[in-house]
């Protein structure tokens, strides 16, 4: 009988959305935020009247002012003749408008932020898996990253996922996996960095009967039971020196035996590894080999952390009180103007993996489902007491997104068309942004 390591099988169904894409506006007032789901066929109506979906209480908003339309993946502004238009990108729309992730709709005192996912995130099942967080894309950085994913997943190339702890690189690696032509194949995780070498090499390559004392069966390793998928190396930075050398051999050879083995097996398996070390360093160092480096790096997508994306706290944290919420028989649950401050005032150094973590304890605390600051844990709730009541969070997002917007037109050489892509948002959201923070056209 032959052991076989626990795999994630991956066989998504067509009709399902993997692949297709889920749309949310984040609704952002003085007083509150709001995440509302934008389903194919929704229309969501703006306006001052009691109806609205989305409710603005504001006397130069009318009634019924604009509406939001989705067919498809399309989305749609169509302005319903409101008395003072509403605002695409700074500028007024009147009529109808595409609108795509990214863009800024204005109505009165409301600010609504489009956003899309690069894949399923459903937040309304009961076994909605808060794991896959990373898939909603609420930041030009974020959807610059999943537009790399889109266009490296197809192929058989290695991918190095760089990043800080809690980041969403296995996000990223699921993503990779599932759009790309091993999506009916198995998907095998691997921390490199949870084991010892001795184990790890017969966790990886497997061991025949009798290879070592404990070995009373023969046992497949990750490179077996993942083939015909793929094989995520998590924390690859983590290997000694001898595994390093094993790894680059099959990475070469696509060949590799079982310890203690005389047979040359073949694998058959695309590689996607990620580390949170500075490999550039530890090969300068010595530390991780150069050759094994360039093997792994021949496509690197690095993933910016949360506090360089913070447009996307506000989508996280809703989704994530919903999906606890409704674990927790707490449908309701929702998020205080308070609580969303202390949140957009910390610095997240564990990423997307502490704020859900937050999340989940703040809701448990919250017995009646409103969280509010008090409920946050002591860690989050501390960092916001010290910082000045002057907004100054505002102003920090706003110097983000004015590097970001600099720094992509210094790679892009000035042109404009390139450097939107190269943000993940569309030409005109990026003149607005010009215009806002006052940059040279």
């Amino acid at each position: 009988m032959t052991d076989v390591p626990t795999v994630a099988t991956s066989q998504p169904d067509p009709g399902e959305a993997f692949g297709r894409r889920r749309s949310y506006l984040v609704v952002r007032r003085p007083d509150a935020t709001q995440v509302i789901d934008v389903d194919d066929g929704a229309e969501i109506i703006v306006g001052r009247s009691s109806t609205a979906t989305v409710r603005i209480d504001d006397p130069k908003v009318s009634r019924e002012h604009a509406r939001i339309l989705r067919r498809g993946d399309a989305l749609e502004l169509v302005d319903l003749g409101s008395r003072n238009g509403t605002r695409v990108n700074g500028k007024v729309a009147r009529g109808r408008s595409a609108l795509s992730s990214g863009d800024t709709v204005q109505v009165g005192e409301a600010e609504i932020l489009i956003a899309e996912t690069a894949g399923a995130l459903d937040s309304h099942a009961p076994t909605a898996d808060v794991q896959l967080p990373g898939v909603v894309v609420g930041d030009p950085a974020m959807a610059q990253v999943f537009e790399r994913v889109r266009r490296v997943a197809p192929m058989a190339t290695t991918v190095l996922l760089l990043g800080e702890t809690g980041v969403g690189k296995e996000v990223v690696a699921e993503q990779i996996h599932r759009q790309g032509p091993r999506a009916s194949g198995p998907l095998v995780r691997l921390n490199c960095g949870s084991l010892p070498e001795s184990l790890l090499e017969s966790e990886l390559f497997g061991h025949e009967r009798g290879a070592f004392t404990g070995a009373d069966r023969r046992k497949a390793g990750y490179f077996e039971t993942a083939s015909g998928g793929t094989l995520f190396l998590d924390e690859v930075g983590e290997l000694g020196a001898s595994m390093q050398t094993r790894l680059l051999r099959v990475l070469e050879d696509g060949k590799f035996m079982r310890v203690g083995g005389r047979e040359e097996l073949a694998s058959d398996v695309r590689v996607v590894a990620a580390t949170n070390r500075e490999l550039e360093r530890d090969v300068r160092t010595g530390r991780f080999r150069q050759d094994l480096y360039f093997r792994l790096s021949t496509f690197i997508i690095r993933l910016p952390p949360l506090r360089e994306r913070p447009s996307e706290i506000d989508l996280f944290a809703e989704l994530f009180a919903r999906q606890f919420g409704g674990r927790m028989k707490r449908p309701q649950a929702r998020l205080a103007a308070d609580a969303m401050a202390a949140l957009r005032a910390y610095d997240w150094p564990g990423n997307v993996r502490e704020l859900r973590n937050a999340i989940e304890h703040a809701v448990v605390e919250a017995e009646d489902g409103i969280v509010t600051a008090r409920h946050l844990p002591d860690s989050v709730r501390a960092e916001h007491q010290a910082a000045p009541p002057s907004g100054g969070m505002r102003g920090q997002v706003a110097d983000i997104e004015r590097r970001a917007i600099e720094d992509a037109l210094a790679a892009e050489d000035g042109n404009q068309t390139r450097a939107a892509r190269r943000l993940g948002i569309s030409r005109r959201a990026l003149l607005y942004k010009l215009d806002k923070y006052d940059l040279k056209r």
